[in-house]
């Protein structure tokens, strides 16, 4: 047996300098029963490095083979020449997805959420070391990452296929050199192999087994913008979620920005008992409520070695509530004060089928074809249903859309929900939508009991008379509608968020009842017309 000295050098040079830490091996150690059972013959993990200047160089090699087949974190530190270290919530994290992709092959989970502060390692464990770990594990499947856009997804691509055009022996496999391009390269002489996209683009391959979406927003305009979020949660429906092989795991790494961003739905989904998900949330300061998963006391860093609590306080004082929320505690709220608390909306505001009593039914359409329209605003229906207890059931349909598509909108509406009347904005030029509307009906030989609506209240004020509905909890809306739940999103983030042609249009709609049941506003607004 070689001396200790030669030993200990030669452990060193295999391992690019890397030292061994008891801290970080008792999680890899769980991963692989042959490392622990041969570590379990010593009184400490801490021994360690005083028994490997005993080790042959034939042992000191099937060591490091052996960890950096133990997991991500282990392929990092070991072939990043120490410049990734292991920290307490990447260990933590790196458990967490060893634990994710083995429910998942058992069938018994669906995706993992990561929710973490930026600059905090996420990325670089999930994104770069786990893809190439994963490839080199197992050579016959496929990994497809997706980043906000397609060079910064192409960026972890190249990274990851450098792990493996570099050290790739040490799982036995190597990068084609026919198909190697940082958007899609594949292994030789298998089927496995890496393709990296942007939010919204084409996937194209053979489906994946391990699905990473990281970071799939780009910006804080992103964020708040309704029909982005509604593009991207398209996006995911038809196109990303069914590229998944069965058995395969979808991870999503997010710096939480919205509460109505991909992690939030999915995890609302996954809580309705839509999938089965987890997640891993960590904010950057430990807060008295948190159910932390590091057992931190309140106010700890997360990462102290690299943001202290005094440089995070620094971080804090020197952002809004809304980005250090969002971006640093993964508690995604709306900027500024809302209008109204969030225990106005409480988990109970939510139907699935509407009452067979009523006293009446109205519905109001906000064509956002006005002068002071924005665009990309919606065109916004809100069905509304007022039962004998005061109680309001609503519906919303939101979309962008021209308008001869609003009008068929409007007259399926009519004839699906028979409202006693029908109103439509028709401040300036929109009266002439209310005309094409009769005109319509006429020609289809319905009856459309439309109220025209001239609206001289500013919006937000209006819009504001819908506190008491909210506050005395006498709100039902529908469960199952997309455009119910954008209808409560633009509540939960008015006066401040991009959109409010749901609110206008229920406020409309709640006005329309008003009048029915002869509570009306101190204003008359509306007036029934006719085609002539």
């Amino acid at each position: 047996m070689a001396g200790p000295r030669s030993a200990e050098r030669r452990w060193e040079g295999t391992c690019c300098g890397w030292t061994v830490s008891p801290y970080f091996f008792s999680p890899l150690l769980m991963r692989n029963n042959k490392i622990m059972d041969w570590m379990l013959t010593h009184e400490a993990i801490g021994l360690l490095p005083s028994v490997l200047r005993y080790a042959t160089a034939q042992e000191l090699e099937q060591l490091e083979r052996d960890l950096i087949l133990a997991g991500p974190a282990a392929l990092a530190q070991m072939t990043s020449g120490g410049r990734w270290q292991p920290a307490r919530h990447l260990i933590l994290l790196n458990r967490a997805i060893l634990q994710a992709l083995d429910d998942a092959a058992a069938g018994r989970l669906d995706g993992l959420v990561v929710s973490m502060p930026p600059q905090h390692g996420k990325s670089e464990l999930s994104s770069h070391y786990l893809p190439a770990w994963y490839i080199g594990m197992h050579p016959e499947r496929r990994v497809i990452l997706i980043g906000y856009e397609a060079d910064f997804a192409a960026g972890w691509g190249r990274k990851a296929r450098e792990v493996l055009t570099e050290h790739g022996h040490l799982f036995g496999v190597r990068v084609a050199r026919t198909r190697s391009a940082a958007r899609r390269w594949d292994l030789q002489g298998h089927a496995g192999g890496m393709t990296a996209a942007g939010v919204g683009g084409p996937i194209t391959g053979k489906g994946a087994h391990l699905l990473i979406i990281d970071d799939p927003v780009k910006n804080d305009e992103e964020a708040r913008s309704a029909s982005c979020r509604q593009k991207q949660w398209d996006w995911w429906q038809s196109v990303a979620s069914t590229r998944m092989r069965p058995g395969g795991l979808v991870m999503i790494i997010q710096t939480r920005w919205h509460r109505d961003d991909l992690s939030g739905r999915i995890l609302k989904q996954a809580a309705d008992g839509l999938g089965r998900w987890r997640q891993i949330k960590l904010s950057a300061l430990a807060e008295e409520d948190d159910d932390d998963p590091l057992g931190r006391a309140p106010g700890e860093a997360l990462w102290p070695e690299m943001y202290g609590k005094e440089r995070l306080e620094q971080i804090k004082a020197a952002h809004t509530p809304y980005y250090w929320q969002s971006l640093y505690q993964q508690n995604p709220i709306a900027e500024g004060s809302s209008e109204w608390p969030a225990e106005y909306f409480r988990p109970e505001m939510w139907f699935d089928e509407w009452p067979t009593h009523w006293q009446c039914k109205t519905v109001a359409l906000d064509p956002s074809k006005g002068s002071d329209a924005k665009f990309g605003d919606y065109s916004a229906f809100v069905k509304l249903m007022v039962t004998p207890e005061g109680v309001l059931y609503v519906d919303a349909d939101l979309a962008i859309r021209d308008t001869s598509v609003i009008v068929d909108t409007a007259l399926e509406i009519q004839r699906t929900f028979a409202p006693d009347l029908f109103g439509v904005e028709t401040n300036q030029f929109q009266q002439l939508l209310a005309d094409e509307l009769l005109r319509q009906a006429a020609k289809r030989r319905m009856l459309l009991p439309l109220c025209s609506i001239d609206n001289y209240v500013n919006k937000q004020v209006r819009i504001r008379r819908l506190t008491p509905y909210l506050a005395e909890n006498r709100i039902r809306f529908k469960g199952d509608s997309p455009g119910a739940r954008l209808l409560v999103e633009q509540l939960r983030d008015f006066p401040h968020a991009d959109h409010d042609d749901g609110p206008d249009a229920l406020e409309m709609a709640v006005r329309l009842a008003a009048q029915m049941l002869n509570r009306e506003p101190e204003e008359t607004t509306f007036t029934r017309i006719r085609l002539v």
